[in-house]
């Protein structure tokens, strides 16, 4: 053949390198001209990003625990809406009423999904043996030419690269639909659909679990995220070598970790790739977690949550007395409602290409969420009602003390946040978990700004007058000192590292949560 098929991998993973070879192998037998090549990995996640390759070879550990999180970063056709609507249990002949047009027709397992062009006179004329759910949107063009003009994989085009309005909007209207049997039924006409267009083969899934080693223990995976190294243990007789980093020995009390790269950036406003991810497991806590191999989250940060009765607000008691180290310059700073805000509200103001800011920003207005004192939260609960769910529990509370009793929270608080959503979004709470929900010190990242920002936001209240302070892009200046000199509001921090070499780090001496380790192991470090 005179075409030459080019295969591209991350350099230094070997489990794609062989699967590049037997690909080339097998492609070769075929006739073709098959080539491999290997990238470092940022740049590699450059060519990736920017659909630069014929075949590429990729992992993916889902960012949050939902099926979304597989559509719209694979399977979303770039598309945008101007209108967007769902109805269920349709009568065939009443298909038109919604519909100017049909763009596509599947049938799941228990019903039949049709999506259209809004408006009327459309002939359907597919099956009517299962109830039919009725999806009509309204292209937003302009938005729609944008997304796919210069596409960004899984950010304004799904990483399969198919360009298409109704399979968009099946993924779109995913998002909001809350009736589960109706949100089961429109992700598998989705996936459906993108099968049998797509040159996209997923294979294999993770599990949770926990992985057994001949001297390590406690290496336990949440789908969605990373072991937790401070619960790691190895046999006091394990093998102990030379790292060849500083002097260090791989003793039981140190853990070496061999990865695939080098972190896109310390920074969780723009890191999206797995090391990265990984990093900020350990030196960030975030409102809520993960435990072990568990799939809901949990307090960390926050000590409860609650929604308006509508679910369009969600609201975090922040925890007290929790502080920010700061190994760079060995300081401390205080962790308040206003750097949770703070910390969720700056990736969306930075919008750095190819980063995380997204899943905040589909979901949540920054700029209409505001922080609260606990007398305000009170004041809210106590005249309309909040509801809340936690350990499979459902209740109603009309206080701030009954939302504590309920999570079983009795310490010191430092203030509440209202995120504002966009809609009602069932997994809105594992958004938080992610690495893009890392808590940093607003202090550190503004320095000698951060008065005048907390009085100009009126504490936090009107979060839009941060904009002043931070801008958008890589060249601002928070973005420039966090991608480099990250600190710690969880249980390890970065105490040294050489780029494309090693990172080294250690307990965080001021880690909110270090009793857990006297608890676990009878130590505190």
């Amino acid at each position: 053949s005179k075409y030459v098929i080019t295969i591209i991998f991350n350099e230094g993973n070997t489990a794609r390198q062989q699967i590049a070879t037997l690909l080339q192998q097998s492609w070769s037998q075929l006739g073709f001209k098959v080539a491999v090549e290997s990238y470092s990995w940022p740049k590699y996640l450059e060519l990736v990003d920017h659909f630069q390759y014929q075949v590429m070879l990729l992992g993916w550990i889902p960012d949050y625990l939902d099926p979304d999180n597989f559509l719209m970063p694979f399977v979303w056709g770039g598309g945008a809406f101007s209108e967007l609507e769902y109805r269920y249990n349709v009568p065939a002949a009443d298909v038109g009423k919604y519909l100017s047009s049909i763009g596509l027709v599947v049938e799941t397992e228990k019903f039949i999904v049709v999506a259209g062009e809004k408006g009327s006179g459309a002939k359907y004329t597919g099956p009517a043996n299962k109830p039919i759910i009725v999806v009509s949107y309204v292209v937003d063009w302009d938005t729609t030419n944008a997304n796919w003009e210069d596409p960004v994989s899984m950010v304004t085009l799904g990483a399969g690269g198919l360009k298409d309005i109704p399979l968009s909007a099946l993924c779109k209207i995913a998002q909001r639909i809350i009736e589960p049997e109706v949100r089961e039924a429109v992700i598998q006409a989705a996936v459906i659909y993108f099968n049998k267009q797509a040159t996209l083969l997923m294979m294999g899934q993770s599990i949770t679990g926990e992985n057994y080693g001949s001297w390590v223990h406690g290496m336990h995976y949440p789908l969605s995220t990373f072991a937790r190294y401070d619960l790691v243990w190895e046999d006091p007789d394990a093998p102990v070598v030379d790292t060849g980093v500083l002097n260090i020995r791989n003793d039981p009390e140190t853990m070496v970790i061999g990865d695939i790269g080098w972190p896109d950036t310390f920074d969780p406003a723009k890191s999206y790739e797995s090391f990265g991810w990984e990093i900020f497991w350990h030196i960030y806590g975030r409102l809520v977690t993960l435990w072990k191999e568990e799939t809901e989250p949990i307090p960390e940060l926050a000590v409860a949550w609650a929604f308006s009765k509508d679910m369009t607000e969600l609201y975090f008691v922040v925890r007290g007395n929790v502080v920010a180290y700061d190994p760079w310059n060995g300081k401390t700073y205080p962790i308040t409602a206003v750097d949770a805000l703070f910390s969720i509200w700056r990736a969306v103001r930075l919008n750095l290409p190819g980063g995380p800011q997204w899943m905040i920003d589909e979901f949540i207005d920054v700029n209409a969420s505001s922080v609260l004192t606990e007398s305000e939260l009170d004041s809210i609960a106590r005249s309309q009602g909040l509801v809340t769910s936690f350990e499979g529990r459902s209740a109603e509370v009309h206080s701030l003390s009954e939302l504590l009793r309920f999570f079983g929270y009795s310490g010191p608080t430092a203030g509440a946040v209202k995120f504002k959503l966009r809609f009602p979004y069932v997994p809105i709470l594992q958004i938080f978990v992610t690495g893009v929900g890392s808590i940093i010190p607003m202090q550190y990242a503004l320095g000698d700004q951060h008065q005048a920002a907390l009085a100009d936001s009126n504490n936090g209240r009107n979060p839009a007058a941060w904009a002043k302070y931070v801008g958008v892009g890589e060249e601002d200046a928070t973005f420039k000192l966090l991608s480099t000199k990250p600190v710690s509001t969880g249980p390890y921090y970065v105490a040294d590292y050489k780029e494309d070499s090693y990172i080294l780090l250690k307990y965080n001496p001021y880690y909110w949560n270090a009793t857990l380790w006297q608890e676990l192991y009878g130590f505190k470090p």
